[in-house]
């Protein structure tokens, strides 16, 4: 294996080839990226030099350090286009490739952290060059098991949320137009957790995945006033859960009950099969997330630096 410096523009067909990889996900479309101004990706090539896949890259304003933050970007590292059908060959494979990456980092920046996606659990080759890992978890749902069997999945105060919603009359509305969700109200909470987002990139980034069919906004109305909002983004399988908000005096079963007919809205389009609650390391959140019947999925963020200094800040995200 080795890498070459490109730019999404050299890989023809970049979308498709997302998602009919291994473990591509929507924060490598291509759109996405060049919404991040991270053009330049790390190409993947093997012995033959056939390309095997990418990483995009997401350089901070020092140039010489790899900086993804996955409160904005969920899930980034490498997006591997096959795998060898025998798992012995699948094991040596990633992990050629996992050290060739590694190889390529440390020889060329300063300071690398990045995220793998849940469908990387072998990450031997990084933690043998030096990288930490921190562990980390995100929650999920099986779509295939269908909404009935989702439902009874729920804990008895989401189940109680639902009825609430029933019994109020609670409206829920696909907002393909923005024309009732929020942005501003769907990232107060940023504000716990230092620096923030514009207004203004979230909802260019909204417009994007709405314009690309991969993703929507979805909001709860009562008596004609919008009690909450959420919204995901897509990719072929899997749709993660990014921005949300609810009125707090109005109580929170708007998210509940956006959640239960979102949940329906996928199913009943046939539009991914799972969703992924984009887990945090929050107690209560992650309380929050499980009351759905979501079952936990691990990923990791890699951390190394060139001055081989301990990495200090796992799990340090301020207060909520």
């Amino acid at each position: 294996m080795h890498i070459s410096l490109g730019c999404i523009d050299e890989i023809p067909n970049f979308n498709e080839q997302v998602d009919n990889s291994f473990n591509g996900t929507c924060f490598a479309y291509d759109w996405f990226l060049k919404l991040k101004k991270s053009n330049q990706i790390l190409k993947i090539y093997d012995e033959k030099n056939i390309l095997q896949g990418f990483m995009p890259l997401f350089i901070s304003e020092e140039k010489d350090k790899i900086n993804q933050s996955t409160m904005y970007i969920p899930y980034g590292g490498p997006v591997i286009f096959k795998l060898p059908s025998e798992e012995r060959h699948k094991i040596r494979y990633l992990r050629a490739l996992e050290k060739a990456l590694c190889q390529y980092l440390q020889a060329n920046y300063d300071e690398v952290n990045f995220s793998t996606d849940n469908s990387i659990i072998d990450i031997m080759p990084f933690i043998r060059m030096g990288f930490t890992p921190e562990v980390r978890y995100t929650y999920k749902l099986d779509l295939s098991r269908g909404l009935k069997n989702i439902y009874n999945g729920f804990g008895h105060d989401r189940k109680k949320d639902i009825r609430k919603a029933l019994k109020r009359n609670v409206e829920f509305i696909p907002d393909q137009t923005m024309q009732y969700f929020d942005v501003s109200k769907a990232m107060k909470w940023e504000k716990n957790y230092g620096p923030t987002s514009s207004v203004d990139f979230v909802t260019d980034y909204i417009h994007a995945t709405i314009k690309n069919n991969r993703g929507m906004c979805f909001v709860a109305k009562e008596n004609g006033e919008v009690i909450g909002g959420v919204h995901i983004a897509w990719d072929k399988k899997v749709a993660y859960i990014l921005y949300s908000y609810y009125e707090r005096q109005k109580d929170d079963i708007a998210i509940a009950y956006i959640y239960y007919k979102m949940f329906e809205y996928l199913i009943d389009n046939n539009i991914v099969g799972y969703v992924d609650f984009e887990g945090s390391v929050f107690e209560e959140i992650e309380d929050w997330n499980i009351s759905f019947g979501a079952y936990q999925s691990r990923f990791y963020n890699l951390h190394w630096n060139h001055q081989n200094e301990p990495y200090l800040n796992l799990y340090d995200y301020g207060g909520k």
